[in-house]
């Protein structure tokens, strides 16, 4: 007969069980698809221009040059003139965000208020214009609040802007390389993409016709969009019989998005198809459009914008009246915790990540310090942390911070600031608390009322597009000007409608209460879409 184990030895081997299974879900690797591969291209690009920049300028100037070097993070599938654009755009940016740090460096008094304002200014920027996937503002928030802390030495401050402003050039210029072996693989990427979406929400919808199809439909309508601003982008190169094929190809896969649409829907048409020599829609919004979408007081572009602002200040000041020596890393934890919006839950299990994957970090470089290794051995030991960050970051937020925080506390030391990895890792670790502490207690202050005002004011927006393009429908047409202008937009506005009913729902669940009515405004609004 098999022994009984007594209860407290089984509530005992219980809790060990329950230890394990969690400690097992915070280091869950969770692999994104397609995410290695160009992880690997953005690893030997950053490794490259680390390498040549240690040849220029010696080991110790030279591995200030990772920030810069970190570039390749902003190219998500764009053609090569468009590669070309975002790479000057980036360039410039970086460089003027740390430019702007330098120069604030000597007034210690105002290091923290102008960080929030740079803060605020740079992410309202960003989340107004990069309609595409990117790594958030956070590396240019970076540039600008390292240039702070480099700045103290003047000399060390500005040869950091030149050494930053040259890894970003040469890092742009090395990703044009990848395209010489397929210029036009971005938009082949693009429009395969937008092809597995739409094939994916027919064979759901014709099974479920519920939120599992609701999703795939907003999937596909944005791998769709997405493809079309990916065949723009490429413009001057938007000209030859490959480009006119794909382009072909897109409007089918359109035609067959919204084909499907009005199926589902039971809705009715007595419009033909367009065909494919028709004038196809402009689907990036005009300017105008988008500063106005994002200066409304209750537009999520300006909430997440004021809400990292805040954070960074309060993590700033209270890391000054701590007396701690790096006040930057509490604001840029607090930035990087709550730069995204996203649910309290999620907002506090980032910062968890964020805590223990810098302790674990900070053991590691005491480990390398203790070493005593060259320059140029740092070089190498800094450069394998970069690319296991890369291969790591899209697994594992808490194991990628454990390579991050070396190569950050080993790169700054061998900046020059004077400061040892032991005074470094010690700030690091306090700044780190501070920053997730502070972003926790943000996310979950501003979201008891916010998200529902989010909500109801994107609902409004959506509703009055989808009017607008009905009323330039029946008196213009959908392929007039205004037409087409009127359906970028509304695009625009159901992209933005259900991710935000999405998040605050995630943030607050007793706003699934509003579900039923704004899923009916992203219904009409789609079919609305579809009809055209």
């Amino acid at each position: 007969m098999g022994r009984t184990l007594a209860p407290d030895v089984r509530s005992s081997v219980s809790s060990w069980k329950r230890a394990l299974l969690a400690v097992w879900g915070f280091f869950a690797p969770r692999y994104t698809p397609g995410a290695m591969s160009t992880n690997l291209v953005s690893a030997a690009i950053t490794t490259i221009t680390v390498v040549i920049s240690c040849l220029i300028f010696g080991p110790r100037l030279g591995l200030i040059s990772l920030m810069g070097a970190m570039t390749p993070f902003w190219e998500t599938g764009r053609p090569f003139w468009a590669r070309v654009r975002n790479g000057l755009l980036v360039s410039a940016g970086l460089t003027t965000s740390m430019a702007a740090g330098v120069l604030v460096a000597p007034y210690r008094w105002a290091i923290v208020l102008a960080s929030v304002l740079i803060i605020l200014v740079i992410a309202l920027i960003y989340y107004t214009f990069v309609l595409t996937l990117g790594p958030s503002p956070v590396m240019m928030f970076y540039a600008a609040i390292l240039g702070t802390y480099f700045g103290a030495n003047g000399s060390v401050g500005w040869a950091m802007v030149g050494v930053t402003a040259l890894a970003s050039v040469l890092a742009s210029v090395l990703l044009l390389i990848p395209l010489l072996f397929g210029v036009r693989r971005p938009e082949q990427r693009a429009v395969e993409a937008a092809r597995r979406a739409v094939a994916d929400f027919r064979r759901i919808t014709a099974v479920d016709s519920g939120e599992a199809s609701r999703q795939a439909r907003n999937v596909a309508f944005q791998a769709v969009n997405s493809a079309w601003m990916t065949l723009e982008s490429a413009w001057p190169a938007d000209r030859g019989r490959r480009f006119e094929t794909l382009t072909a190809e897109l409007k089918a896969i359109d035609q067959n998005l919204a084909q499907i649409v009005i199926a589902d829907s039971g809705a009715r048409t007595d419009k033909r198809p367009v065909s494919g020599k028709a004038p196809g829609v402009t689907h990036r919004p005009s300017w105008r459009l988008l500063v106005s979408h994002s200066l409304r007081g209750q537009s999520v572009e300006w909430f997440t914008s004021w809400r990292m602002a805040v954070a960074a200040g309060i993590a700033g000041t209270v890391s000054e009246l701590m007396g701690i020596g790096h006040p930057y890393w509490a604001i840029l934890t607090a930035t990087i915790v709550i730069n995204q919006w996203v649910g309290r839950r999620n907002a506090t299990r980032r910062a968890a990540h964020r805590t223990v994957g810098t302790l674990l970090g900070v053991g590691v470089a005491w480990g390398i310090s203790s070493l005593h290794l060259s320059p140029w051995w740092i070089v190498v030991v800094v450069l394998t942390c970069a690319i296991g960050q890369y291969l790591v970051l899209p697994l594992n937020y808490a194991l990628a911070l454990a390579l991050i925080t070396p190569m950050a506390l080993l790169a700054v030391e061998a900046g020059g600031t004077g400061a040892t990895v032991a005074t470094l890792s010690f700030d690091r670790f306090i700044d780190t608390l501070i920053g997730a502490g502070v972003a926790v207690a943000v996310t979950w202050a501003t979201s008891w009322h916010f998200p529902r005002r989010l909500v109801r004011s994107q609902s409004a927006r959506s509703a009055a597009a989808i009017n607008t393009v009905e009323h330039t429908d029946e008196h213009e047409g959908p392929l007039s000007i205004g037409g087409r202008r009127a359906r970028a937009e509304l695009q625009y506005e159901l992209i933005h409608h259900l991710s935000i009913l999405d998040r605050a729902v995630a943030d607050d669940p007793r706003l699934t209460d509003l579900a039923p009515t704004e899923h009916a405004v992203a219904d009409r609004g789609y079919t609305t879409l579809a009809r055209g």
